[in-house]
């Protein structure tokens, strides 16, 4: 018997159309319907062209800032609101170091980078401080049945967490990461993937990066906005 990793409630797997079908692995549900409803699902209609957010159209505010800062806009999709069923998450997964929810939005995450073209996915990365006292990279973690390359790292020892900063700190912030190996980017197809979007100063940071090292095309992806 499988319980839901959020509410322990037991779980009972109904097979498909296309499992009865068509036999074979049968993918393992994680969490309860109860409970995966909570999280609101950004929809793909009336969106910003570069950060996702709905109801903008074209490019929003933000993006067009972005645009007059670097003569580029980032092409992002975000997953889900960051509303309080995913903030409850993130607290329990992220902050409390409860390692084994990774699987909840494993599914999900697949599912997106599946449809995506590029040549490298590149998980946003934590500080070594992060590593040592959580144990892990929450982003990873979400990608962990994902192939990916852990090529951009934290300069940084330890930083003050985002969730610390306001919004014109987060802003103002200097280029905290570095490509910690030789290789070449020349024309290469990069998503990025982060947990969380917020200001969208670390994702541009990292593709400020990709970009300088001669990338054709950065998009980016994070599981919540």
């Amino acid at each position: 018997m499988v319980n839901c990793l959020l509410c322990n409630r037991s779980l009972t797997k109904k097979l498909t159309i296309s499992e009865i079908v068509f036999p074979g692995p049968i993918r393992e549900q994680v969490v309860c319907k109860v409970c995966f409803q909570k999280f609101d699902r950004y929809s793909s209609k009336d969106v910003c062209r570069g950060c996702g957010r709905e109801n903008e159209g074209e490019l929003c505010a933000d993006c067009q800032r972005w645009q007059q800062q670097y003569g580029w806009y980032l092409s992002h999709r975000p997953l889900f609101h960051y509303n309080q069923a995913m903030k409850e998450f993130m607290q329990q997964y992220k902050f409390q170091g409860q390692y084994h929810l990774r699987a909840v939005f494993q599914q999900s995450l697949q599912t997106v980078i599946n449809q995506m073209d590029y040549d490298l996915l590149i998980p946003i990365p934590v500080t070594n401080h992060t590593m040592r006292t959580r144990g892990f990279n929450q982003v990873t973690g979400l990608l962990e049945n994902i192939r990916y390359t852990e090529l951009i790292k934290h300069r940084e020892k330890q930083k003050v967490a985002q969730s610390k900063k306001d919004r014109q700190s987060r802003l103002k912030a200097k280029q905290p990461f570095f490509l910690n190996k030789r290789i070449s980017l020349q024309g290469q197809q990069i998503v990025l993937v982060d947990d969380v979007y917020t200001t969208g100063r670390t994702l541009y940071h990292a593709a400020e990066l990709c970009y300088q090292n001669g990338c054709k095309r950065v998009q980016s992806l994070s599981l919540a906005r």
